[in-house]
């Protein structure tokens, strides 16, 4: 009895993934966009707080 082979259907049709390429860019892992965000909104809450004292 011979075995069927099945094939996979041919993905992304040429198009390049988002791994085939590295860039020279800043890479940033998860707790470092965290970090980042918590400190911009620490800020923003601060100069809502004391912006008017401080800039008049």
């Amino acid at each position: 009895m011979a075995r069927e082979k099945t094939t996979l259907p041919p993905t992304g049709a040429g198009l390049m993934r988002f791994f085939d390429e590295d860039t020279k860019a800043i890479k940033v892992g998860p707790k470092g966009v965290i970090a980042l965000t918590l400190i911009l909104i620490a800020a923003e809450v601060l100069l809502y707080a004391f912006g008017s004292q401080i800039f008049g």
